[in-house]
């Protein structure tokens, strides 16, 4: 993205922009986390932890 077109932009247009990014970076760090731990979760049922070593 050219940074020119930032500069000629308001700071309400600004901060629009922001919060779209924020919205967009938010709903795809939770989708991955969501990715993440379906994956966890499938490696915990193929490899069961002893449990008396934890205690």
């Amino acid at each position: 993205m050219d940074l020119e077109r930032f500069k000629d932009m308001s700071i309400d247009e600004l901060w629009d922009l922001h919060s779209v990014v924020d919205a967009i970076l938010a709903a795809r760090l939770i989708a991955k986390k969501g990715e993440l731990e379906k994956r966890l979760g499938l490696l915990h049922k193929k490899s069961p932890v002893d449990r008396q070593s934890e205690h």
